[in-house]
């Protein structure tokens, strides 16, 4: 008995759903395109401002390559202090890395030391020449 309406309100919602999905369709194949392709090669042409120009495209580039030397000049000059940037940015990455290697390796060193002093502290216990209490206070002989 429960299942014939769980069943008509699953077909309702199902229901509702395609009619929503169908306008939202309908609605982008009727609606015409208003925004313009900012970042397309012929408005980089077209366009006077350095920022459309700075495409990296190719026809972008040569199309700004035979308009504007000084802004090619300006570009070219940009792209050179952003490769100096990188290559000191991979540098001090390396750096960074070596750094973090030398660390670990003193870690691994330390980690090995301390584990020879807890057997060591282990062996002193067995043969009851230490006594080590719950506060961590460490007794010489048998007191």
């Amino acid at each position: 008995m429960k299942t014939l309406p769980a069943i008509l309100f699953a077909l309702g919602i199902t229901a509702v759903l395609a009619i929503t999905m169908a306008v939202i369709g309908a609605n982008a194949l009727v609606n015409p395109v208003t925004l313009p392709i900012t970042n397309s090669p012929a408005s980089a042409s077209t366009s006077g401002s350095g920022v459309a120009a700075a495409s990296f495209s190719s026809s972008s580039a040569s199309s700004a390559a035979s308009s504007d030397p000084a802004q090619v000049a300006q570009l070219q000059a940009l792209v050179t202090q952003y490769q100096d940037r990188e290559k000191q940015y991979q540098t001090e990455l390396a750096d960074g890395v070596n750094r973090l290697n030398q660390a670990n390796t003193q870690l691994q060193t330390q980690d090995q030391q301390i584990q020879q002093f807890q057997q060591l502290l282990t062996i002193l216990q067995q043969r009851g020449l230490i006594r080590i209490d719950s506060n961590g206070q460490i007794f010489l002989g048998r007191n």
